[in-house]
């Protein structure tokens, strides 16, 4: 079709301006709802009763000596590995005892590997999958083997998530001994407000996992507490640190900030645990996962997944090698040190060969940790083969609801078009519907660290980088529609146009967002792939920017119209 109009191209143009305002109601309301469902995505992904916490914890006591007094597990948050060396204190830790490397567990957030560390249960099992995870964690975790056994546990942090992600009941405790007053039975209700208000209220029935638990977010005050917590009794004590991830999200893991912070960890480390007693007590260093060198964490990227683990002192063998060590291996390996039942849904293992057990009871270890491990994974894999029959079930209903809407939308497109109120231009369409897609994944796949759950250099939500990436990509697109559609000689002819693009793009927006929902469901028992965890709610937001780029075309070009037909300096068509 050309550009210019000719006599029968357009129908009356308040024909054209009704069908304009149809679609820009319908892509007002796409916007919205994608919009939604691009922002809930990250909680979609979270789930408050996994399967394991449906199941009593398997608690086997392997009756195996105790190794050390007191434990101290140090989590210095964001801590990559090759930004660990060189550090004093750490570095003379190294060479008493075990120099390793551990693997953190996908998606590579705080909140998900806390959980791992202290349960021994990766966030796909523990449901706890970003850091906006809001409920208390159902499962056995390292805290309530202590407590159960007649020992007690401190914590030490800057950073106050810790112990509410393991809150429990004083009172009516379940058989996992983790009940809150909340309907578990809804997914939805990880940020819900009244599951929330319950957690939260001051006079709720619960307590912190830990038996001392200070939290010091002033200028040294986690060297003060540290301190004060290792010149107590508490046989397992618990230290997070937060400064090293703040200067990673802020500055990125390549720079001289990142390393000054990382100085400063390693400083108030060593005031506090400068008098723990090493023949006697052992001290476990881990981080929960790494940073990219831009800043972000949360996908598989070598610097993001490989972290240092340091293990010295009593129960600790020096010339020991962990094999294949992963974070969920700690719980399991601090319950050995301390002569307890490992923690009863955990997915790790003990890490026999790091410890000074003799053979027959490291064998004793082992075999109590198949026993669990037995029982673990069978609960986990008959959760994912259910969830997966379920989609499958139901895949074709969702692929015919979209084929659907795709049909309705072809059919309204060619009734507008006989009725002249819609025109598809091509060379129109290919100056404007490329422009936000182009401009969109571009950015993604630059800024975004190539489709990775990384791509969030500040700690926030996922969907919030994503919209401002839509953001830039709708501004490119408006001013593209504007620019192609000036070439259209009359009014009629450029909401004719408008409404052409209008269509066009919100059908690519939306067939490939159906086909995500189709495919990949909430709620997410299996957790997509880093790839498909960007990919789905950019998808989504892409059907919200898309539809909002050209309801403001229309928009625009509606007020155009209004304004020129009161002035009376524009062609009305007969």
């Amino acid at each position: 079709m050309t550009a210019s109009r000719r006599p029968g191209d357009t129908a009356p143009t308040r024909h054209v301006v009704a069908a304009a305002l149809t679609l820009l109601v319908v892509g007002t309301v796409g916007a919205v709802q994608a919009g939604m469902a691009g922002g809930s995505f990250m909680h979609d992904l979270e789930q408050v009763q996994p399967a394991l916490a449906r199941i009593d914890p398997v608690v086997e006591d392997p009756h195996t000596p105790r190794l050390a007094r007191r434990v101290f597990l140090v989590i210095v948050d964001g801590l990559r590995l090759d930004r660990s060396y060189e550090l004093p204190f750490l570095d003379e830790l190294r060479r008493r005892g075990v120099d390793a490397e551990a693997t953190a567990h996908y998606p590579t957030w705080s909140r998900p590997n806390y959980v791992a560390i202290l349960t021994g249960v990766p966030p796909s099992a523990s449901g706890v999958r970003t850091n906006h995870h809001a409920t208390p964690v159902q499962l056995d975790a390292l805290m309530d083997r202590v407590r159960a056994a007649g020992l007690s546990a401190a914590s030490g942090t800057d950073y106050d998530v810790l112990p509410r992600l393991f809150l429990r009941p004083r009172t009516g405790a379940s058989r996992t001994g983790i009940e809150v007053d909340i309907d578990l039975e809804s997914e939805r209700d990880v940020e819900d407000p009244t599951a929330l208000g319950a957690v939260r209220a001051p006079d709720a029935d619960l307590a912190s996992p830990f038996n001392d638990a200070r939290y010091a977010p002033w200028a040294g005050g986690f060297s003060e507490a540290g301190a004060a917590l290792a010149a107590g009794e508490a046989e397992l004590v618990v230290l997070l640190v937060g400064v090293v991830d703040a200067a990673g999200h802020a500055h990125g893991g390549a720079s001289p900030e990142y390393r000054l912070a990382a100085e400063a960890a390693d400083r108030a480390l060593a005031r506090a645990l400068d008098r723990v007693d090493l023949a006697q007590d052992a001290i476990l260093v881990v981080a929960d996962h790494g940073h990219t060198d831009h800043g972000g964490h949360g996908g598989l990227e070598p610097e993001v997944v490989t972290v240092p683990l340091i293990a010295v002192g009593a129960g600790i063998d020096a010339k020991g090698a962990p094999r294949n060590a992963r974070l969920i291996d700690m719980a399991p390996t601090i319950a050995a040190l301390l002569a307890i039942p490992s923690p009863g849904h955990g997915l790790g293992r003990t890490l026999t060969e790091i410890l000074t057990l003799d053979e027959a009871a490291a064998t004793r270890r082992r075999s109590a940790d198949d026993t669990r491990l037995t029982m673990t994974r069978a609960i986990v894999g008959a959760s994912e083969v259910d969830a997966a029959i379920d989609v499958l079930e139901h895949r074709a209903l969702r692929l015919a609801i979209v084929a659907l809407g795709a049909l309705i939308a072809t059919v309204f497109a060619v009734v507008l078009i006989k009725r002249r109120v819609l025109r598809l231009d091509l060379r129109i369409l290919v100056v404007t519907v490329p422009a936000f897609f182009i401009v969109y994944y571009a950015l993604i796949g630059t800024l975004g660290q190539r489709f990775s759950p990384s791509l969030v250099p500040a700690q926030g939500h996922l969907a919030s980088a994503l919209i401002r990436y839509g953001l830039v990509a709708t501004g490119v697109q408006l001013l593209a529609n504007l620019w192609a559609l000036r070439t259209q000689l009359t009014l009629g002819d450029r909401l004719a146009a408008a409404n052409g693009v209008a269509w066009v793009g919100l059908l690519l927006a939306g067939i490939p967002a159906g086909l995500t929902w189709a495919f990949f469901p909430p709620p997410f028992v299996s957790l997509p792939d880093p790839m498909w965890l960007v990919l789905i709610p950019a998808l989504e937001v892409s059907v919200a920017c898309a539809a909002t780029t050209f309801a403001l075309t229309l928009g625009v070009e509606v007020v155009v119209f209004a304004a020129r037909a009161w002035r009376r300096d524009t062609t009305i068509d007969p």
